[in-house]
Order: C-alpha cells, then structure tokens, then sequence
C-alpha cells in the first residue's frame, strides 16, 4: 500500500479548486495513487470535503449545509459531502481522509467504511486525540499523524530526542504513518522513522526538484503534492530512466 505514492492534495488542486468533485476526478484521470482530503461537520450535521474552517467568514460549524453552498455558489464552486466523494472514488483510488476537528470519527469512521474496503484508506489527523480514539475502536484502520512545525513543536522535540518508540510511548498513540511536513525533514525526522521502519508521507511537495528526489528516496513511502500530474511525469521519467540502465547493465 505504501510505496512510493504520489497522494493529490485536495485533490488535483493546481487543476481545478481544491476539495471539489472536479479536483477528485482530475486526480482519478492523472493517474495518482490517493487523495487526500478534508472533513469538516456543517451545522446540520453534514460531513463535507473542506479545508478551512469558515467560508465568506463564517463559520462552517454554524451554517447548514444549504447555506454553506448558498455562499460556496457565489465563489464559483461547490461544496460537496464526503459521501459524494466516497461514491465518486470507490473501486478507483485510495484515500487520505483529514478530519480537521474532533467529535465525529465515528461518523466519519462509519461513512467511509461503508463505502471502502479498509485496506484503501487512511485517516489523517493532526489530533492525537482522534488518532488514539480511532486505533482503540477499529485497530484495523490505518492512521497517520500529521507533523508540522508550527502546530506540532513539542511533538518534534520528542520525536527529535527521544525517538519513535518512546515518543509513541509518551503521547499513548502508535500510528501506522508519519506524514511530515517537507519543512520538518531538516530535524531528521526521515532518519529517525526509517531507523525504526516506519513509513513517512511527506506534503506538501510542490517543488519539481524536490519532488522528483522524494519519489527516488526509498524512505519516503509517499508524496503529498498539489501538483500530481508533475508527479506522475517525474515517476514516468524516472521508471524509463531505471529500465533503460538495467538493460545496459544486461550486457
């Protein structure tokens, strides 16, 4: 499952307007691995694909549904619910899910499970809250805890001196992935997860250079990027590039 991934941030996001049924199709079409999206809870109790958490600077906690896409309508585009999104991707791409927020991993939990096999999915979360809750009710789903250095310092310094095991030990959660934040990767949190096998997603790479390094680094075992179409040119090249030096070594 986890090699070598080129994961659409948002969807295609540098194609169409990220979180949205077109970004999701762009991503199907391109040819990437995952997608990665975010959920947030409306008023009513829909769960949607967005990032922020308001909209024409509302909150989204305090509108409907209705109104959320009254306001998105005005902006040119769509809102839609994760439901439409697990319909849109089922059998054809695997998932990244972010739940931005606490208080409703059930819901999530048993929406997506009712659409995708457990295997093509991941539940992303910078709560270690959610994580933990999630790992004890359905020890079976994949979960990657998002590091980034401005939400997470204190969780860096851990993981910088005391290493993986004893960081897992000290905020009670053992995720299946760290999904670092390209910024953090100065602190040798690569190094540190690959001593201990564990497998990193990196985002979000935009960079060509760096995104063509990062799908050659057998410790990167995924690539959160906006730009999967780059990506996937990158990959292309570099498979013609491997193919054509193992025939030259035959000889």
């Amino acid at each position: 499952m986890l090699t070598n991934k080129i994961i659409a941030h948002r969807g295609a996001s540098n194609c169409a307007k990220e979180n949205t049924i077109e970004a999701y199709e762009k991503a199907i079409e391109i040819g990437a691995d995952f997608i990665e999206f975010d959920v947030r809870i409306t008023k009513d109790g829909e769960l949607i694909s967005h990032h922020d958490p308001m909209i024409a600077n509302q909150a989204i906690s305090q509108l409907s549904f209705a109104e959320i896409n009254s306001l998105a309508g005005k902006q040119g585009f769509r809102v839609p619910t994760v439901e439409e999104v697990l319909r849109l991707t089922r059998n054809k791409i695997k998932l990244a899910v972010e739940l931005k927020e606490e208080g409703y991993e059930e819901k999530v939990l048993a929406l997506v499970m009712g659409y995708i096999k457990i295997d093509n999915f991941v539940i992303l979360s910078f709560n270690v809250s959610s994580l933990r809750w999630i790992k004890s009710k359905y020890p079976g789903v994949k979960t990657g805890l998002l590091l980034s250095k401005k939400k997470n310092n204190y969780l860096i310094i851990l993981l910088r001196f005391f290493g993986i095991l004893v960081f897992h030990k000290l905020i009670r959660l053992t995720p299946d992935i760290l999904a670092l934040q390209w910024e953090t990767l100065k602190f040798g949190l690569l190094q540190i997860a690959a001593k201990q096998g564990k497998p990193v997603f990196v985002w979000t790479v935009n960079d060509q250079k760096m995104i063509g390094e990062f799908l050659n680094d057998n410790r990167v075992h995924g690539i959160i990027t906006d730009k999967p179409d780059l990506a996937r040119k990158l990959l292309a090249i570099s498979g013609q590039r491997s193919a054509v030096s193992s025939q030259r070594s035959a000889f």
